[in-house]
């Protein structure tokens, strides 16, 4: 069973259970200021002041440092260059989330078309996110999921390469299959990359 963690925005509903494959991965904050410099800044001062007032914030670096920990740790396998496209497996479902990210990631972490890395998922319910193509090994226990790319948010390297050397060849081929076959069903739609935002469906791109 997976217990529950609630996503700050509760649209959709996410939640986790004690994973079998946690992360275990530590939280970079710098990274994460990279792709979501609106957590840190003037928008935190704003959020700590509405906290002060007795109005709810939602922790955002709280879950995200949540997701790393303990969420369910899996294949994530680079499918295009131009723009950044990283498949995101979740067994769960039997499918992929395809995100885009910023293009210059490509030189800053050398990527590649089959570059490995590291997604970190959190579940939602049911029923099937639009964007998501279930595969014959769905559990049909879930029907959404928030990934989270370690290696964009982590400096805990040790950790990441150890949990990629613990994953199944199949598992890292069908993930790369997966999203070559997404690219070819639905071109130029993908999810935002970003943590917080990933859980999203995704959508056109230009």
């Amino acid at each position: 069973m997976r217990r529950s963690y609630p996503l700050p925005n509760p649209s959709p509903k996410m939640s986790q259970s004690h994973a079998s494959d946690p992360g275990k991965i530590r939280l970079s904050e710098y990274k994460l200021k990279i792709l979501r410099p609106d957590l840190y800044g003037l928008q935190a001062l704003w959020r700590s002041a509405q906290e002060k007032m007795g109005k709810k914030s939602d922790d955002e670096i709280g879950y995200i440092t949540r997701v790393l920990e303990r969420g369910d740790s899996r294949a994530a396998v680079v499918v295009s260059t131009e723009p950044l496209l990283v498949a995101a497996y979740t067994d769960e479902m039997d499918c992929v989330a395809v995100l885009k990210f910023p293009q210059n990631f490509v030189s800053v972490y050398a990527l590649e078309v089959g570059s490995r890395l590291l997604t970190v998922n959190f579940y939602g319910e049911l029923p099937l996110s639009a964007d998501l193509i279930a595969g014959p090994r769905d559990f049909k226990r879930w029907g959404r999921f928030h990934p989270a790319i370690a290696d964009f948010l982590s400096d805990d390297l040790e950790r990441i390469a150890t949990r990629k050397a613990e994953i199944s060849e199949g598992e890292w081929a069908r993930c790369f299959t997966m999203g070559q076959e997404y690219l070819k069903l639905k071109p130029k739609v993908a999810r935002d990359g970003r943590p917080g935002k990933s859980n999203q469906p995704a959508v056109p791109y230009e």
